[in-house]
């Protein structure tokens, strides 16, 4: 009886860490990957595997919104507004 006790508490302290380290990067947030992972356990992490990431923020610049880097692909610039050196734009 034991076991299953060890073993309740362990899934909940994994089930916990999951949900605090998923929920800033997914785009339910905390609370909707925790009432997956408690409401639906073990289906639920898979769910929440399978949903979108947030999205990127993007250049504030040229308005970019696929930039993921720390200069931009199109403008060259970073969040300061400094521009990579050597950098070409594009015409």
């Amino acid at each position: 009886m034991a076991i299953i006790y060890g073993l309740g508490i362990c899934y909940y302290i994994i089930a916990i860490l999951y949900t605090i380290q998923e929920g800033r990067k997914r785009s339910i947030g905390f609370i909707g990957v925790g009432l997956l992972v408690f409401c639906l356990p073990m289906i639920g992490m898979f769910i929440v595997e399978s949903l979108s990431n947030t999205k990127a923020k993007g250049c504030k610049w040229c308005g970019n919104k696929y930039n993921e880097a720390e200069h931009c692909g199109l403008c060259g610039k970073n969040e300061q507004g400094a521009v990579k050196a050597g950098f070409v734009p594009r015409p």
